[in-house]
């Protein structure tokens, strides 16, 4: 099995059977960003919803899958350092296995030129990131 592309970010669409399925943004290259679709079996089916840049791509989804009920994974809040900005901004799937891999939960987030902590991701955020990690999926 060759090495998936990067890990963005996670979402879920209700599937014609009223069954979540589970969405993956992937990073394929410097300046795009893919969503597949997760098979039963763990494999990923790449779809035609594509983007430039991450927020794009979040719009396009949203877009695509307004019908069936498009929603990101709670990934926690992300607080910029050392300003510490009060309320935080929604985090990627990617920001928080950073933050939640490093020793004191800072990483530097190269996009943003500062260090970064990521706080709240629900469990099941947490849980999918060490399934990811065993199946070398991140």
């Amino acid at each position: 099995m060759k090495t998936p592309n990067k890990l963005i970010h996670v979402a879920h669409i209700l599937g014609p059977n009223g069954r979540k399925k589970r969405l993956l943004l992937r990073k394929t290259s410097e300046h795009q960003f893919v969503w597949h679709e997760e098979c039963i079996d763990n494999n990923e089916q790449e779809t035609n919803v594509t983007a430039d840049n991450i927020e794009a791509a979040m719009r396009r989804a949203n877009y695509h899958w307004k019908n069936d009920g498009f929603t990101t994974l709670n990934c926690g809040f992300r607080y910029t350092l050392p300003e510490r900005d009060e309320h935080g901004i929604n985090a990627l799937f990617h920001q928080m296995v950073a933050s939640y891999s490093s020793m004191n939960g800072t990483y530097y987030d190269e996009e943003l030129g500062n260090n970064c902590f990521v706080q709240n991701a629900s469990i099941e955020a947490r849980h999918l990131w060490q399934q990811f990690k065993s199946q070398a999926r991140l």
